[in-house]
C-alpha cells in the first residue's frame, strides 16, 4: 500500500508535466495609420526614393546619369525597398484589408516587387533598380485604379 501511495503522486506529476503548456494570447494589433495614411506617410516616399535613385537627365550640356554612388546612398534605397515590402504586408492584415481577392494579390504584388528592389539595392545594381520600378509602378496603379481613383479621375485618364 505504501508503495501505491508513493506511485499515485509520481503519476499526477507526470501528468501535469507532460501537459501542453498553455500559450498567452499574442500581442493585439493595434494599427496607427489608416491606407490613406500608409501612402501618403510610407509608402510613397518610399517609392519615391527607390524611383528617383537611378535615372538619366538629357540636356543641351550632356548627359548626367544618376544612381547612388556610396554605401550610405544605396543603404537609403535598401531601407525604402524593405519599406515598400513590409507595407504590402501591412496591407494585407486587420482591417486594412479588403476581402481575398484582387486587394490581396496586389499587396502580395508590393511585397514581391519590394523583394526584388531589396535584392537590387543589396546588389549595388542600377540596371536592376531602374527596372523594378516599373514593377513598383505596376503593382500601385493597378491598386489605385481599382480602389483609390474615382469615376472622375477615369474620365481624365
Amino acid at each position: 500500500m505504501g508503495m501505491i501511495r508513493g506511485f499515485l503522486p509520481l503519476c499526477a506529476i507526470l501528468l501535469v508535466a507532460c501537459e501542453t503548456p498553455s500559450t498567452a494570447p499574442p500581442p493585439p494589433f493595434t494599427p496607427v495609420g489608416d491606407v490613406q495614411q500608409l501612402m501618403e506617410m510610407v509608402i510613397d516616399p518610399a517609392a519615391d526614393i527607390v524611383w528617383e535613385a537611378v535615372g538619366t537627365i538629357v540636356t543641351f550640356d550632356g548627359t548626367e546619369e544618376i544612381f547612388p554612388r556610396s554605401d550610405e546612398e544605396w543603404s537609403t534605397v535598401r531601407n525604402s525597398a524593405m519599406v515598400l515590402a513590409e507595407s504590402g504586408n501591412l496591407l494585407m492584415v486587420g482591417d486594412r484589408a479588403k476581402g481575398e481577392g484582387p486587394w490581396m494579390i496586389m499587396s502580395q504584388a508590393l511585397v514581391e516587387a519590394g523583394m526584388v528592389a531589396l535584392e537590387a539595392a543589396e546588389a549595388q545594381d542600377p540596371e536592376a533598380i531602374f527596372g523594378v520600378g516599373e514593377q513598383i509602378y505596376n503593382a500601385c496603379e493597378t491598386c489605385h485604379i481599382l480602389y483609390w481613383y474615382t469615376e472622375e479621375d477615369a474620365v481624365i485618364r
